[in-house]
C-alpha cells in the first residue's frame, strides 16, 4: 500500500502532500497551544484586495501557511486524480494546480475574514484611565514586576500589562480601576476596588 504512494508518478504528488500536511497540522497544533510559527515571506506580495486601513489587509498571499495549504491540497488531489480518475499525468497535474490555487486562495480569504474579527491595535492607552476591569494574571506588589488586566474598551475586551502602587499583590479575578497609563512602557497602574 505504501508503495502505491510513490510508484508510477505518485511521488510527484505524495511528497508535496505529506510535507504540506505535516506543516499545516503542526501550524494548527501550535495555534491551539498559543504558539506561532508562520514566517511571512513577502507581506507586500498581495492580491490587491483589502489595502489601506481595512482590518485584515495584513494577511499576505505568499506565506508558509498558504504554501503548505497549496501543497497539501494540490498533492492529495493530484494523487487522487492520478490513481482514481485515470486522467494521466497531465490531467492530474492540471487538477492538482487548480485545486491547490483554490484551496490557498480560500485560506487567505478566510484568514482575512478572521483578522477583521480581531481587535484593532490602534487604541490609545490613555483611554483606559478611569476604567474598571479584572485582574487576569496576579499583579505583584510595587516594584516587583507586572501582571495582566482585562478591560472593556468600547465594545472590545483588551488585555494590558499592569502594575500597582500597593505592597500586597492583587489576586486574579479581582476588580480594579486604572489610575494611570504609562505610554512609554505600555503599562497601566491599577488599584483594587473595595
Amino acid at each position: 500500500m505504501i508503495d502505491n504512494l510513490f510508484e508510477n508518478g505518485g511521488i510527484w504528488f505524495t511528497i508535496p502532500a505529506i510535507l504540506g500536511s505535516v506543516y499545516f497540522l503542526f501550524q494548527i497544533f501550535m495555534g491551539g497551544i498559543g504558539g506561532d510559527l508562520d514566517l511571512d515571506m513577502d507581506a507586500d506580495f498581495d492580491t490587491g484586495v483589502g489595502h489601506g486601513d481595512t482590518p485584515g489587509a495584513e494577511v499576505g498571499v505568499l506565506s508558509l501557511q498558504t504554501l503548505s495549504a497549496f501543497f497539501m491540497a494540490s498533492g492529495w488531489s493530484g494523487f487522487a486524480a492520478l490513481r482514481l480518475l485515470d486522467v494521466g499525468m497531465t490531467g492530474a497535474v492540471t487538477i492538482a494546480l487548480i485545486t491547490g490555487v483554490v484551496f490557498a486562495w480560500a485560506l487567505v480569504w478566510l484568514m482575512r475574514k478572521m483578522m477583521r474579527l480581531q481587535n484593532s491595535g490602534n487604541v490609545r492607552l490613555g483611554q483606559a484611565v478611569g476604567l474598571d476591569g479584572d485582574v487576569y494574571i496576579q499583579v505583584p506588589p510595587a516594584g516587583q514586576g507586572s501582571g495582566r488586566v482585562r478591560l472593556i474598551m468600547g465594545t472590545r475586551q483588551r488585555e494590558f500589562s499592569a502594575v500597582q502602587p500597593g505592597t500586597e499583590p492583587i489576586a486574579s479575578r479581582t476588580r480594579v480601576r486604572v489610575v494611570h497609563a504609562d505610554t512609554t512602557t505600555n503599562t497601566l497602574t491599577v488599584e483594587a476596588l473595595s
